[in-house]
């Protein structure tokens, strides 16, 4: 079984390898400390799957892939969900490694060049509740898209998320990931495939596991898993399947509406864990669909600074948007 000692080992591997790479780590917005994030931490997704269903891209039409080149399909980097026209979302964690003028969006079998990147306006502790947005450049014959959640944010500490009610297996993850097998050879190497997977949704299941069930408090945010809490504990086979990339898209079976963006998961050699998720109804997620909307229906010459401008909420801003466009979120 699991213990403390899990919790030491996921952080410090995944600590060593994002610290010092991602200012967000260190120099994110302080939040309210409403339920314990001051113990947990949030390790990035290795983009692999363990066992689950390859999928056919004509079931999920909205669905797309990120990649690092503007002729290839290679190196992958994370899953993408159109929302709108010219507009896709993945965790800001991915977009925040992106660069314009070196990434595709995969979409429908066409490739869309990329023309901004909107970085969030409020920042999470390590960009666990955080979703980036990819707005893209191109005409495609016939957009297709998936609704985000329409449910309200009443509280920071995710109360309003026990509001919603699920069966056991209701909702279901999609994005393209690599086998595990494939996770130590170079990234351009990896051939990956569209993979679903029926999943549980809750609250208590990182809170319980990754904390062995609250000998620490920790983790109570948004998670998914292969099993339940109560098949992790007895061992069911279910608990060995995984899906957890960058980007991932949870979806609801029934309604078909987008719950959530996969954003982080621990990781430990013995056990397939629980996958974080953002869910797509922020204020931050508001503002920044706003800002990429903005840029997507602009179109006249854009220089440094153009895009952070458009998204400004004063005057005074303007001025600062030039030097100043990461700290505005778009690129």
């Amino acid at each position: 079984m699991i213990t403390l000692l899990l919790v030491a080992i996921l952080t410090i591997d995944s600590f060593n390898a994002y610290y010092y790479k991602a200012p967000y780590l260190r120099d994110g917005v302080k939040e309210e400390n409403a339920f314990n994030l001051s113990t947990s931490f949030f390790p990035h997704l290795r983009n692999y799957r363990v066992r689950g269903t390859v999928a056919y891209e004509a079931n999920y039409p909205w669905i797309a892939s990120v990649v690092h080149s503007v002729n290839k399909t290679v190196p992958y980097l994370c899953t993408a969900v159109c929302i709108d026209e010219n507009i896709f979302i993945s965790a800001a964690r991915c977009v925040y490694k992106l660069k314009v003028a070196f990434t595709s969006v995969m979409y429908n079998h066409q490739r869309l060049r990329v023309k901004a990147l909107v970085m969030p306006s409020h920042w999470s502790k390590q960009l666990y509740d955080n979703i980036g947005f990819i707005v893209t450049t191109g005409a495609v014959k016939k957009w297709q898209t998936i609704p985000p959640i329409e449910k309200e944010r009443t509280d920071h500490s995710f109360k309003w998320f026990n509001e919603l009610k699920f069966e056991e297996f209701d909702n279901k993850v999609v994005g393209y990931a690599f086998t595990k097998s494939l996770e130590n050879i170079p990234i351009w190497l990896r051939t990956i495939d569209l993979v679903e997977l029926d999943v549980a949704v809750g609250l208590d299941l990182c809170h319980k596991i990754l904390s062995y069930n609250n000998l620490i408090n920790a983790f109570e945010v948004p998670c998914y898993h292969s099993c339940t809490f109560a098949m992790f504990e007895a061992g069911n086979e279910l608990c060995k399947k995984y899906h957890g990339v960058e980007g991932g898209a949870l979806i609801n079976k029934r309604s078909n509406i987008l719950l959530g963006i996969a954003t982080w998961g621990a990781y430990f050699k013995d056990y397939e864990l629980p996958v974080g998720f953002s869910v797509p109804n922020s204020h931050s997620f508001q503002n920044d669909y706003e800002c990429a909307q903005k840029i997507r229906n602009y179109t006249g010459m854009a220089g440094m600074g153009t895009y952070p401008a458009l998204c400004s909420d004063s005057p005074e801003s303007w001025s600062r948007a030039e030097e100043d466009s990461k700290d505005d979120g778009v690129q």
